[in-house]
């Protein structure tokens, strides 16, 4: 069994991101340890897209904060490289099609859960299920080492 770096998508008060997961206030970071079926909480990372809408103002111009664009796969890629770099699993309430597209491409696994969850909550019952859990993420890496 492996051990995984997971990011979950959240707010300050320490409930899953009722929203798109790019607009997350904060990720949640944990280590899952497949063999032991416990989770390690890494730290809470402040997401600069978090306060962003996600538009164009003005037709199509490309807004950049803090040298994030705002729109289209460049922002995803942007949010993989600077802020979820190290995480092999992102676990939140919604994504788009394109942000899936970019980080499932750079291979990593987004779960789907419930807005509002504690993320306490969350991570307690995902403990309870540790080995169906590991389960998914070894088929998923499996799959990907494979292609």
């Amino acid at each position: 069994m492996a051990k995984y770096r997971v990011a979950i998508a959240g707010t300050s008060e320490g409930v899953i991101y009722p929203g798109h997961f790019a607009h997350a206030e904060v990720f949640h970071v944990y280590d899952f340890d497949g063999d032991s079926g416990s989770f390690a909480f890494v730290e809470e990372r402040i997401n600069p897209l978090g306060s962003v809408p996600d538009v164009d103002v003005e037709g199509g111009h490309r807004h950049v904060v803090e040298g994030a664009p705002l729109r289209g796969p460049e922002k995803y890629e942007w949010l993989r490289s600077n802020v979820l770099g190290d995480a092999d699993v992102v676990i939140a309430a919604d994504a788009c099609q394109t942000s899936y597209m970019v980080f499932t491409g750079k291979g990593v696994r987004l779960i789907f859960t419930d807005a509002g969850i504690p993320i306490e909550d969350l991570v307690a019952y995902v403990e309870m299920k540790s080995n169906e859990f590991n389960d998914i993420l070894e088929s998923y890496f499996e799959e990907e080492e494979s292609s």
